[in-house]
């Protein structure tokens, strides 16, 4: 037995684990910290390391200019597990944990945005109204479209690569997308299909 303090002094016997519990939890420690490192070494879409870091890299790209001819073969060599996961990802969008600092960084910006004093300045090359709906957006509005258009970037992305990769059941998909007019996705599904056409 174990003694336990409490105020002023006075003292409970609390009973001791048994060796029978103290060797399940030690059990279930040890099972614990060997799947840990496990599910958080997956990387997405249980990509193998080398097609992971080809996905990775393509969806963070902006622009791969004079190297889209070695992104081309890269994005082929390693086609059979990055077709299913550029489909997933045109269909999942990014990841919570890639989404959270772009939420941060807008509330950050509008926060900023919102000390400027925009009256004190003359703005060219911007329409008045746009800065005028700037100045009056809601800090929420204003993050969320921050959010949707890293969104749709990212998904941008995923066509761009299934353009390349994509075979008959991605033109279907990108041929549907590109009918949806009011979609932001719908002018990067259709440049995917021409590109696709031109294979």
């Amino acid at each position: 037995m174990r003694m336990t303090s409490l105020p002023g002094g006075a003292g409970v016997r609390s009973p001791q684990p048994s060796r029978r519990a103290k060797a399940r939890g030690a059990t279930l420690l040890l099972l614990l910290l060997l799947a840990t490192p496990h599910v958080c070494a997956q990387p997405r879409y249980a990509l193998s390391g080398d097609a992971y870091a080809v996905f990775a890299q393509w969806m963070t790209t902006s622009c791969v200019g004079d190297d889209a001819q070695a992104w081309r073969e890269r994005l082929l060599r390693q086609r059979a597990a990055l077709l299913p996961a550029f489909r997933r990802a045109l269909a999942d969008g990014p990841p919570e944990d890639m989404i959270a600092p772009i939420r941060k960084a807008a509330d950050v910006r509008y926060r900023a945005l919102a000390a400027f004093p925009l009256a004190d300045y003359r703005i060219v090359g911007v329409p008045p109204q746009d800065v005028a709906r700037l100045a009056r957006m809601p800090r929420q509005a204003f993050v969320d479209d921050q959010v949707a258009r890293f969104v749709t970037g990212y998904k941008s992305n995923a066509i761009a690569a299934l353009a390349v990769i994509g075979d008959a059941p991605t033109r279907a998909a990108l041929a549907r997308l590109a009918l949806r007019r009011d979609d932001p996705l719908a002018i990067a599904a259709t440049e995917g299909l021409r590109a696709l056409d031109r294979r």
